[in-house]
Formats: C-alpha cells, sequence, structure tokens
C-alpha cells in the first residue's frame, strides 16, 4: 500500500479526532456519547489502514 494513503489516513483520523473533542467540548452539553464516538472512529481508522497495509505487504511476497 503506497505511503501516501497511510498519511492521509492518519491526517482524516487526527481531524475526526479534534471534530470529536470539540463535539464534546463545546455547548450545547447533551452532546458527549457523540463526540466520543467520533473520537473512537478516528482512532480506529489509522489502525485499520495500518491492518490493511500489512495485509497487502504480506500478500505481495
Amino acid at each position: 500500500m503506497q505511503a501516501i494513503l497511510k498519511v492521509l489516513s492518519f491526517f482524516i483520523g487526527f481531524f475526526v479526532i479534534a471534530n470529536g473533542l470539540y463535539i464534546v467540548l463545546m455547548p450545547p452539553f447533551g452532546d458527549e456519547p457523540q463526540g466520543y464516538l467520533i473520537i473512537a472512529v478516528g482512532i480506529i481508522i489509522p489502525i485499520i489502514t495500518l491492518f490493511v497495509s500489512r495485509m497487502d505487504d504480506r500478500a505481495e511476497f
């Protein structure tokens, strides 16, 4: 898998986490569960990308 795809997934994950933090910390209050879910998705995006890239690297040999 190309390195640029890995870098882009980390940037997307970072911005999704930042968006989740914004939702959790800013009013109106009561949206915290959605913010935590968005933060979890932001953490999962790079993990899935790294997992798929490792599977792709093994398949090439």
